[in-house]
């Protein structure tokens, strides 16, 4: 599966004027690129998922497919890129058994989502890095901590 983002970031500078690297990194940083590019990524790879399924919103013929749209439903999570909000859409299977689960996500059959877990697992991955490095920092008569 593949997936595209073509992203378009303005910058003006005036001419008579020089703007520090730290200044321009800053910026970047508060324009929350990481995390805008993740959000369009996982809309993307839904919508992508969905029109494989169920063909292409608002065909003529759809309502004849064996998986049909079924509604949204927000799905948030934080990850190390910030925090997020999905809006993702739901799929029917229209030929499932009644003892069969009929309702599911399709993103979720190339992305995996921490289960119900708000943070997701690179946070608790960074967080357990950093606690390992904080307590293995000496102490200051030089000692390292038991």
């Amino acid at each position: 599966m593949h997936a595209t983002i073509d992203v378009r970031l303005t910058i003006s500078i005036d001419e008579d004027k020089t703007v520090p690297l730290a200044t321009l990194a800053e910026f970047i940083t508060d324009q929350n690129v990481e995390s805008v590019l993740l959000e369009g990524l996982v809309e993307i790879l839904n919508a992508s998922r969905v029109e494989a399924l169920c063909g292409e919103k608002h065909a003529t013929g759809n309502g004849d497919q064996r998986f049909q749209r079924a509604g949204t439903d927000t799905r948030t999570a934080v990850t190390t890129a910030g925090e997020h909000e999905f809006d993702l859409h739901y799929v029917e299977d229209t030929a499932a058994d009644h003892d069969e689960y009929s309702y599911f996500r399709p993103v979720e059959d190339v992305l995996s989502f921490d289960g119900q877990n708000r943070y997701q697992q690179d946070i608790a991955a960074k967080s357990v890095d950093l606690e390992i490095r904080a307590t293995r920092v000496p102490r200051p008569d030089g000692r390292l901590p038991a």
